[in-house]
Formats: C-alpha cells, structure tokens, sequence
C-alpha cells in the first residue's frame, strides 16, 4: 500500500518495468494541458508552455482584448460580426 500522500488521484500513476523486471507503480504529478479557445478548441497561441507546465502563473495572457481566453482568428472574426451588426 503507498504512503499517504501517494493515496489521492492528484498524482497519475504509472506501471514501470524495473530492470530487475518487477512491474512497479510511479507516480507522477499531472500537467496542465495548453490553454485552448473558448469557441473554436484551438490550442492558443503566445503563451508559453514551458511555463504551464511547471506551475500556474498569473499573467499568462496575451495584452489584447480576450487574451488569453480567444484565438485570434474567432476575435477578429466577432469583431467584424460586432460592426456588421451595429452598422445595420
């Protein structure tokens, strides 16, 4: 049975073969996955994963309007949509 901390679902588990050939479990802490677009599920871009990796880090935004929360392509896509609409 594995100590305490070991106990929870926080860490994934692993099956390992040790050269000895024992099949032993690892465990492991979880990454977080890149941070996607809310509408379209595109993974964003200009933000560093080295960094989402490691920890969690206020800031890891891009400095428009969205950022960090919507690609691109979908703001200037609802942009246009925006100005379509009040201009009618």
């Amino acid at each position: 049975m594995p100590r305490p901390a070991l106990r929870s679902r926080k860490l994934r588990r692993i099956k390992t073969r040790t050269p000895g050939g024992r099949l032993v479990t690892h465990y492991e802490k979880r990454f977080a996955s890149k941070p996607k677009c809310a509408i379209c599920g595109r993974p964003l871009s200009g933000i560093d994963m080295a960094r989402v990796k490691t920890e969690h880090i206020r800031g890891l935004t891009v400095s428009r309007p969205y950022g960090g929360y919507v690609c691109h392509r979908c703001l200037a896509l609802g942009l246009r949509l925006a100005i379509r609409m009040s201009s009618a």
